[in-house]
């Protein structure tokens, strides 16, 4: 029995031992036999398939060597994937684990790579292989601890044009301790640089809940640190597949340098620091604590903080940007000094979409900001050869989605150097909350209804073409429409061209939503036109106020220093001075309203804006007629030259009822204007008109030299300087002066008292004004031939106010007693006439010359 069962022993030993040597006969011949080359080829195509993600093909040769340890050689290996991922190997060498690691379960494998392309989509993997490396890469180099790639290209890209390229001369990994780490001299879209990368092993259990950490550095050798990136990166598996916790380091010292790195055209240069911590999951990558700086080789600089509740669907975005373009930018004194300083606002996701809120544009003459525009939509961010950015299907609006007030769809071809802007859109908004009206005050002001184009000017943006019209409105028609074809071109026989039209029925009505009362109810229009080159201006219009029309062509040309010169004539048939000294003399009702573009603030100390100072104007004025002042004037000729900030017209001559003014207008000093000259010539009797209650004749002759401010809301109540009238011999159609003097008795005796008219023999009437207040100077002198009257008082401009004492004496008596004095008080349309006493002072012989 035993000797059974020994033999039963001795033969599984020895069918044992021939199982062994048959399957180590196998392993040979499958590793050395040509006939075993199918299935090596198979074998291998299935591990590397399994490996790659993708379908593998071998088409090379296939060697197995099975000592001292399995290594596998292939040639020809290439793989292409439904998404465009696709691989070309020339040489893949496999190490397998030694065979005692191997039967201990210790798979750690070996690799080498030489002369291969990987295409890798960046929007795949997702049909990938579960651990394979288009799926997990960090999975499937922690099982290659010795890795080298030679002469190998990988190419990331995307259906939108993005692509980076990475050429790899010489990669290797090693074990260190319990970390993997990777070393590699590359070149990225042309550029070298140097990688790092190390990953843990083992658990570290001092991380708590991500155990496992790895580091990536990325650098650009060479001197002056081009650019230097870190990524710490902590994860709960050694997979790094979920739950990944990141801290982002970036320092460039050359944007262009960055930019040629990401495969885009060097189109700016500066330097950049970027922080941030990244949060990513499988289906969402959050950033928090971003902080950017950008300092730009011009000048500008450039930052922006906030948070990404997840940065590929620009979800949850909270993040604030502040762009600082000419800080040292002097106040501009004309409109072709404005330029934009400062930029800043907030990018915010609201409920429909991305939102800029709080934005403000700061310039070197003023403030403007916007509460929110959005949704902002980008439909794709594409990438052309020429390493190009464009924003296509850029979709823009402000106000309610259902009816918003501006509305912008087009595209960007270059963002970085804001080339190829194409966008165009409407406009519908309430006039009122253009001009920060309330609803209430400005209902009345209609909505502005248009469309418009928009296109890229040096750094900024340039209205193409806008049309646009008033709707709504009781108060006011208006219209514009403004065509751009080539302003920039100053020989272009296009050019371009607007035409403006404004029509308000009821001047006065439209006053009082401003909060402003005007006695002018007439209508004011306005049609107009402006076109030519950025150059070359040419503007014709008419404006309509009442009765008047007014008639102006104008030609505009940048002189050598850079300073426009505007030259051309203003003509009217008729000026209807009442009509517009009724519109000129506005008055506040009740509390006046504030009337700017919403949004707008001037500098602290005042916009320095001075058209005066930097446009040169030779225009001529005239005008035929004269009306509404009692009587006509015929004949208003004038030449107004502007040089250099200073103001002048000369000559200022208006004919007018049979006299003439001659004068001299001009500023002195920045807000100063001063008029001096005389007038002689003019009849009484036609100045006063037929219809005033006391008929006045003689010649009425004038000095003058006054001055007046033009930055207040009132010149009248400015008025300075002097102004002296004196009248001829001529009637007073009335004996009251002459029975004020001679007393109750002594015009008993009087004939003129009798007749009812005196004989005038002059008058003078010396004025000293003082912030719009005329005061005698010393005393005001009427002599007829029975007296002589002296007075004295003010004349309030500005209140419509007259106050004056008259003091009549016979003329054979200057320095007795008085005759019956009187005041002259109240409007100066029509002032009240009262007995008075005092004015005892007032006497002497006082002549009308001196």
């Amino acid at each position: 029995m035993a000797r059974v069962r020994m033999r039963w022993v001795i033969g599984g030993v020895v069918g044992l031992c021939l199982a062994a040597v048959l399957l180590f006969l196998g392993l040979v011949a499958a590793a050395l036999l040509p006939q075993a080359d199918g299935l090596r080829r198979a074998v291998t195509e299935r591990a590397l398939t399994r490996l790659w993600g993708e379908p593998v093909t071998v088409s090379g040769a296939v060697t197995l060597e099975i000592w001292p340890r399995p290594v596998l050689s292939v040639s020809g290996v290439e793989s292409r994937g439904s998404d465009g991922a696709a691989a070309r190997v020339a040489q893949v060498v496999v190490g397998l684990p030694d065979y005692g690691d191997l039967f201990a379960g210790r798979l750690f494998y070996r690799l080498a790579v030489d002369e291969a392309r990987l295409d890798v989509p960046m929007d795949g993997g997702e049909d990938a292989t579960s651990g394979s490396l288009l799926e997990s890469p960090i999975h499937v180099l922690s099982l290659l601890p010795h890795l080298e790639i030679r002469h190998t290209l990988i190419r990331l890209f995307d259906a939108k044009g993005w692509t980076f390229e990475l050429k790899v001369e010489d990669l290797s990994s090693r074990l260190e301790g319990t970390r993997t780490a990777l070393v590699a001299d590359a070149a990225l879209n042309g550029t070298p640089v140097r990688l790092a990368f190390s990953f843990d092993l083992e658990a570290q259990p001092d991380e708590g809940l991500r155990p496992y950490g790895a580091q990536i550095l990325f650098s650009v050798p060479g001197a002056g640190d081009p650019f230097s990136c870190r990524l710490d990166v902590r994860a709960p598996t050694a997979r790094f597949d979920h739950g990944l916790a990141m801290e982002l380091a970036a320092d460039a010292g050359s944007l262009a340098q960055v930019l040629v790195l990401a495969g885009l055209a060097p189109s700016v240069e500066g330097t950049g620091t970027l922080r941030a911590r990244l949060d990513a999951e499988p289906d969402r990558l959050a950033v928090r604590d971003l902080r950017l700086t950008l300092k730009l080789a011009d000048g500008e600089q450039v930052q922006v903080q906030g948070a990404v509740g997840d940065l590929p669907t620009l979800q949850g975005v909270d993040v604030k940007a502040v762009a600082t373009l000419d800080a040292s930018a002097a106040s501009a004194v004309s409109l072709r000094d404005i330029a934009v300083t400062r930029l800043s606002g907030a990018f915010r996701s609201g409920p429909d979409g991305l939102m800029l809120e709080d934005t403000l544009i700061e310039t070197n003459a003023f403030d403007q900001s916007f509460r929110e525009i959005g949704p902002l939509f980008v439909h794709a961010v594409e990438r052309d050869s020429a390493g190009r950015v464009a924003f296509k299907g850029i979709s823009i609006q402000a106000g309610p989605l259902a009816h918003p007030v501006i509305r912008l769809t087009g595209d960007v071809r270059d963002v970085l150097r804001f080339e190829g802007v194409n966008l165009a859109g409407s406009v519908d908004l309430p006039v009122a909350s253009l001009l920060a009206l309330p609803p209430a005050d400005g209902a009345r002001l209609g909505r502005l209804v248009g469309r418009m184009a928009l296109s890229e000017a040096g750094s900024g943006l340039s209205l193409d073409a806008f049309s646009a019209r008033i709707e709504g409105s009781d108060l006011l028609r208006a219209s514009v429409d403004l065509s751009l074809h080539d302003l920039a071109a100053s020989d272009s026989a296009l050019g371009g061209r607007m035409e403006t039209r404004l029509d308000i029925p009821n001047y006065a009505a439209f006053a009082a939503v401003f909060g402003v009362q005007v006695a002018f109810q007439g209508p004011l229009r306005f049609e107009g036109s402006v076109s030519g080159t950025e150059d070359v201006l040419a503007l014709e219009g008419r404006t309509d106020i009442g009765r008047t029309q007014i008639v102006g062509a104008f030609t505009s040309r940048a002189k050598p220093d850079g300073r426009l010169l505007v030259a051309g004539t203003v003509t009217a048939p008729q000026l209807f001075v009442d009509e517009l000294a009724s519109l000129a003399r506005a008055q506040p009702q009740g509390a006046r309203r504030p009337v700017a573009l919403a949004g707008a603030k001037p500098p602290d100390g005042g916009s320095q804006i001075d058209l005066m100072a930097t446009t040169d104007a030779d225009i001529t004025l005239s005008a035929d007629r004269l009306e509404g002042s009692g009587a006509g004037a015929k004949g208003l000729q004038a030449r107004m030259v502007l040089n250099a900030g200073a103001l002048r017209v000369d000559p200022l001559r208006i004919n007018f009822v049979g006299g003439a003014v001659s004068a001299v207008l001009a500023s002195e000093g920045a807000h100063v204007l001063r008029l001096k000259g005389a007038g002689e010539g003019f009849p009484m009797a036609a100045l006063m008109g037929p219809d005033a209650a006391i008929k006045i004749s003689g010649t009425l002759r004038l000095a003058f030299d006054l001055t007046a401010r033009t930055d207040g809301d009132d010149p009248l109540a400015t008025l300075g300087g002097t102004l002296t009238a004196r009248v001829g011999r001529g009637r007073i159609g009335t004996g009251l002066l002459d029975l004020a003097g001679m007393g109750i008795v002594g015009g008993l005796f009087t004939s003129s008292v009798y007749r009812g008219d005196s004989e005038l023999r002059c008058a003078k009437v010396p004025l000293v004004f003082e912030k719009g207040v005329a005061r005698t100077n010393p005393m005001l002198v009427v002599i007829t031939e029975n007296i002589q009257a002296l007075g004295r008082g003010t004349i309030d401009l500005p209140r419509n106010r007259i106050d004056l004492l008259v003091v009549p004496r016979p003329l054979n008596s200057l320095f007795g007693e008085t005759g019956h004095s009187f005041t002259v008080k109240g409007a100066l349309a029509a002032p009240s006439i009262a007995l008075a006493s005092g004015g005892a002072d007032l006497k002497g012989r006082v002549g009308c010359d001196n």
